[in-house]
């Protein structure tokens, strides 16, 4: 019972941790596309200004999958570390359980 409480709270509180940076990227992706597709064609647009759009359409791209790569490997670490805290402490209480202690260095349950 208390390793569903443990995972439920894991997963929720990544969830919580998830939800502000998805929302944010969603909204400049959405931005992004409203204000390129729509707005610009709503006007009468030369060659420059065509050009300009399409540089500034890439350098945006390129930001997105920055700011995507980042996010990303935080998640990653962020599992990591929740994957490793929940390893021990369950390593930890099956050693107890044998009347073992746990040694971090090599993962091991020890006398």
């Amino acid at each position: 019972m208390n390793n569903i409480e443990t995972n439920t709270a894991i997963g929720t509180t990544t969830s919580n941790k998830m939800i502000k940076p998805i929302a944010l990227a969603a909204t400049v992706f959405i931005a992004m596309l409203v204000s390129s597709s729509s707005f610009a064609h709503q006007f009468d647009i030369d060659s420059k200004g065509a050009e300009a759009i399409k540089q500034h359409q890439q350098l945006m791209n390129q930001h997105i999958q920055v700011a995507e790569q980042e996010f990303n490997a935080e998640l990653e670490k962020n599992l990591d570390q929740q994957l490793q805290t929940a390893a021990h402490k369950f390593m930890t209480q099956a050693c107890t359980k044998y009347g073992l202690e746990f040694d971090t260095q090599s993962e091991t349950c020890s006398s």
